[in-house]
């Protein structure tokens, strides 16, 4: 059965070759979990990274504000 440990380990293969040479030993009957697993991950990853583009404009917007506010101060 294909697991979450299976999955880290194909995600850290950075060789595209090598990533296709392992995930061709994944057996067929795995493929779906792999894909589940695959999908959970991705939709994780582009939330996180959502967050934390949101995160980073609030923190941009305030130091703008600051920047704003000590330039009509002077």
């Amino acid at each position: 059965m294909f697991t979450y440990e299976d999955f880290k380990s194909l995600s850290g293969i950075t060789d595209r070759d090598e990533l296709m040479s392992a995930v061709a030993q994944i057996p067929e009957e795995d493929l779906r979990t792999a894909l589940f697993i695959t999908l959970l991950s991705w939709g994780k990853s582009i939330e996180i990274n959502e967050e934390l583009w949101k995160r980073e404009h609030e923190r941009a917007d305030k130091a703008e504000a600051i920047l704003n506010s000590q330039s009509s101060e002077k």
